[in-house]
């Protein structure tokens, strides 16, 4: 198995944003962080919450900004094609009941309570494997995208 091994599994699910591979225009804003979705540590394999996490370039404005944004959960974990034609199973705004929580002086997050709870599985009504994007109100194109993992 790759990758940093240190990290310790906190379940759930995890989608690592980065920038868009593909954009229409090339002024576009783009952001980068950690998405996580989970029931609050109760162990479930229900995500009834989502935390946005900027990554260590963007912590200074991602969460002024994250509050006008939209994330898409798409029905495949296909990268290559447009995120615009490609079709949604779940969408919701980060501006929902949103709140900002402070963990400690260096990491600072947001989360959402989630209006459709959603499974933490592969296939079927399941995020895990699928593609989910970043999307602010003010542009066509998304400004993150990852691929949901478990976390």
């Amino acid at each position: 198995m790759c990758g940093d091994h240190s990290r310790q599994s906190s379940g759930g699910a995890l989608a690592v944003l980065s920038p868009p591979l593909r954009s229409t225009r090339s002024m576009s804003p783009t952001m980068a962080g950690r998405l996580t979705f989970h029931d609050c540590g109760k162990g479930g394999s229900t995500a009834t919450h989502a935390t946005f996490t900027p990554g260590d370039n963007d912590v200074s404005n991602s969460l002024v900004d994250l509050d006008s944004c939209v994330v898409g959960i798409h029905e495949t974990g296909d990268l290559t094609t447009s995120a615009i034609i490609s079709p949604f199973i779940y969408k919701f705004s980060m501006a929902q009941q949103s709140r900002i929580l402070a963990d400690n002086q260096q990491e600072r997050s947001m989360e959402v309570s989630l209006a459709h709870p959603m499974k933490i599985e592969v296939g079927g009504e399941g995020i895990i494997g699928r593609r989910v994007t970043l999307w602010s109100q003010h542009d066509a194109d998304p400004i993150a995208e990852g691929i949901i993992g478990y976390n």
